[in-house]
């Protein structure tokens, strides 16, 4: 008998969680082992469950869903993520893609689109809407057309700087020398027209609003 998919929820709406499970439920290659509504509680549930897939909201409480992400994938780099939210925006998507997030679903998802996600992603496969396979968002206004300048590996810089990572922690985490992310910092910076990170965090603000 084929394994069930280990599975858990962390999200903080109640009602959409139970929404949720209900339809997880009709499906019989998935264990359903828990939820959590906080950065803090996802991650004990996750260490104590040690599950085979993370349906995971983008904003939580305490903080971004990204950062749990990054967490869990250094705690098990194989364990597969899908980020379960209400945002949309292509450049968000290819930043939680770059940081190793497989799947990428709206909360208004069908029970059929859901399951061939999870079926996908289980072998490996990325499972993002079609819009984000184009790449970088060219076209927008404000935040959107000026992050627009930025490659995929600056955007990951400044959303690390953005949560409050210091240079060395971004090196250790992108496996960058700290050389590699000051100049990258420095080029961020210089092509988004701002003078200081406090300028960039206020950019990035409207981005993940």
């Amino acid at each position: 008998m084929e394994e069930k998919i280990r599975l858990i929820h962390i999200d903080d709406h109640l009602i959409f969680l139970q929404g949720l499970r209900s339809m997880l439920a009709e499906n019989p290659k998935i264990a359903y082992l828990g939820n959590a509504g906080t950065l803090a509680d996802g991650l004990k549930l996750f260490r104590s469950i040690n599950p085979d897939l993370v349906l995971l909201d983008y904003f939580l409480p305490d903080g971004k869903g990204l950062s749990l992400a990054q967490e869990f994938l250094s705690i098990n780099p194989d364990i597969k993520i899908v980020m379960l939210t209400m945002e949309d925006h292509p450049d968000l998507m290819e930043i939680c893609r770059s940081f190793g997030v497989l799947g990428f679903l709206s909360k208004t998802v069908d029970k059929q689109e859901l399951f061939k996600a999870i079926d996908e992603v289980m072998q490996g496969k990325p499972f993002f809407p079609e819009s984000q396979t184009t790449g970088l968002s060219s076209a927008g206004t404000g935040a959107e057309e000026k992050l627009a300048l930025l490659s995929i590996r600056e955007k990951q810089i400044a959303y690390l700087i953005t949560e409050g990572y210091t240079s060395a922690e971004i090196s250790q985490k992108l496996f960058l020398s700290q050389f590699t992310v000051n100049t990258h910092r420095r080029n961020v910076l210089h092509k988004l027209g701002l003078s200081n990170t406090a300028q960039l965090a206020a950019l990035m603000a409207k981005f993940n609003s």
